[in-house]
């Protein structure tokens, strides 16, 4: 299995998103070109588990964490709120961001 590791968080590299994690928007926090993912869970859903944290090599990683820094996670999601919201803030991020989340399984 290979690793990276972003200071004092490593990452196994996988090449798609496994079940139940999430990309977690740490933004300019990940090594440019790898999008983090993680377990979350805790009492509101947002405690990550530090243990079994993943990333996936991709173009555009930053500019998906940028899209998803205005709240939407997922394709579906981001889709959904463009469609509802056209000119809202983030749309345009979103819109920057799609091409590249449609290359990645399971997002």
């Amino acid at each position: 299995m290979d690793k990276i590791t972003n200071g004092r968080h490593e990452f196994e590299l996988v090449d798609c998103v496994p079940h139940g994690y999430k990309v977690w928007n740490i933004g300019k926090n990940m090594i440019d070109g790898y999008l983090p993912l993680v377990q979350a869970g805790g009492y509101n859903g947002c405690q990550v588990n530090t243990s079994t944290m993943r990333a996936i090599k991709t173009d555009g990683a930053q500019i998906i964490l940028a899209a998803m820094g205005v709240g939407p996670g997922t394709v579906k999601e981001m889709e959904a709120y463009i469609a509802k919201h056209p000119g809202k803030y983030g749309v345009n991020r979103m819109k920057a961001a799609l091409p590249y989340m449609r290359q990645i399984k399971g997002l």
